[in-house]
């Protein structure tokens, strides 16, 4: 079974090139969603780490948190120092199930692959594009995010970057500016290229 790591800066469309990946028979991992998880396990520990606002209606709340660490640093760095372990296990026991289940690869979608260690455990990596211009446009639609607050995520996102994976890991770029049967006619292409998937192909 094949591990590909599919990551890009925040709006560059990852979760619709995932969908694609998904039609293909490819099990695909939402690294987000497993953070959402560990967030409510570690509930306690992030209030008394970053104060009591964080928590709304006896939950997380995620958008004030981003909202604390994106601006700070350290404080982002005690976040992930916090999560990404829990989030890193989750990801090796899925693609244990994945290789029982004889899936014909994995997708690991995360836009911090290179900084949580997790291109470690990919074959290959697929990283998305699309302009800032764009990303900006969808965030706002998305989440009503402010200019400077998108520039803030932008500056704590420096190491989203092709060029930050080793030589030895294959690495495709994907551009992602609009049109989704461009999408998934570049993830078909792929996939045809590297033999997963090739008998869904219509």
């Amino acid at each position: 079974m094949m591990v590909i790591g599919l990551t890009g800066k925040a709006a560059a469309g990852k979760n619709v090139v995932a969908d694609a990946f998904s039609t293909l028979g490819c099990e695909v991992v939402d690294v987000d969603l497993l953070g959402h998880s560990v967030l409510e396990q570690n509930q306690d520990l992030l209030q008394k780490s970053f104060g009591k606002d964080i928590v709304r209606e006896g939950r997380v709340d995620r958008r004030a948190l981003g909202s604390l660490v994106f601006s700070d640093p350290e404080k982002l760095h005690l976040l992930e120092a916090i999560t990404h372990p829990a989030m890193v296990e989750a990801c090796k026991r899925l693609i244990e199930e994945a290789k029982s289940a004889q899936k014909p690869a994995l997708v690991i979608n995360a836009a911090l692959l290179y900084r949580m260690g997790l291109y470690t455990l990919c074959d290959h990596v697929v990283f998305v594009k699309a302009p800032c211009l764009v990303r900006f446009l969808r965030s706002r639609k998305r989440e009503h995010i402010t200019l400077a607050k998108f520039l803030s995520r932008e500056r704590a996102q420096q190491d989203v970057r092709k060029e930050v994976f080793p030589s030895s890991l294959p690495v495709f770029s994907l551009s992602n500016g609009s049109d989704r049967v461009l999408i998934h006619r570049q993830v078909t292409t792929y996939c045809a290229t590297i033999g997963i998937g090739v008998s869904s192909v219509r």
